[in-house]
């Protein structure tokens, strides 16, 4: 007997294997689709995650920066009271130095010379007097040399002045002494 079959058994399974290649082609499409979801959270999370850190990173850059202006505060006082300390320094010197210099001065000044005139300008000093010889300047000098007070010791000049009547006519000789003087010392 002959078998006629009239299904179209071809056609169905053609259609079958469109089918399964339909649905295995829709079912990568959405496991591609979910995966770039996935992949999608995945960067969005770690985004997420980075500009947190960046802005806790800017929170700190602020608190280091108000930190740093403090402190760069504090150094200009410290640096402003230390200027007035060094003034007030200063000025304790120059209050107590020209004594103590003028003191130092009067034990070194050998017995047979007179001082007539001390004039200080600008921190120079100009001695003007007598002495019995010059021996007793070259003494004078010497002394002023000792002295932690004085520096640059020049001798101006030194020359036999007129006899002294009450001096029972004793020759006696005019100097002249410039010196530095430095009152902190």
């Amino acid at each position: 007997m002959i078998r006629i079959n009239l299904l179209p058994i071809r056609q169905t399974q053609k259609r079958q294997t469109v089918q399964q290649q339909l649905l295995g082609a829709a079912g990568l499409i959405i496991a591609a689709v979910i995966g770039c979801i996935v992949w999608t959270a995945a960067v969005s999370s770690t985004a997420d995650e980075l500009k947190g850190q960046i802005a806790a990173k800017n929170n700190e850059l602020k608190q280091l920066d108000k930190i740093i202006g403090e402190v760069n505060e504090f150094t200009a006082k410290k640096k402003e009271l230390e200027d007035k300390l060094q003034i007030i320094d200063q000025l304790r010197k120059g209050k107590t130095g020209p004594v103590k210099a003028l003191d130092d001065l009067a034990r070194e000044i050998p017995n047979r010379v007179w001082l007539t005139k001390v004039e200080e300008k600008g921190g120079s000093v100009t001695f003007e007097g007598q002495a019995v010889d010059h021996e007793d300047v070259s003494s004078f000098m010497k002394s002023l040399q000792k002295s932690k007070y004085f520096t640059n010791i020049v001798l101006g000049f030194s020359k036999a002045d007129k006899a002294d009547k009450s001096l029972g006519g004793a020759q006696l000789y005019e100097f002249k002494i410039t010196c530095r003087v430095n009152y902190s010392a």
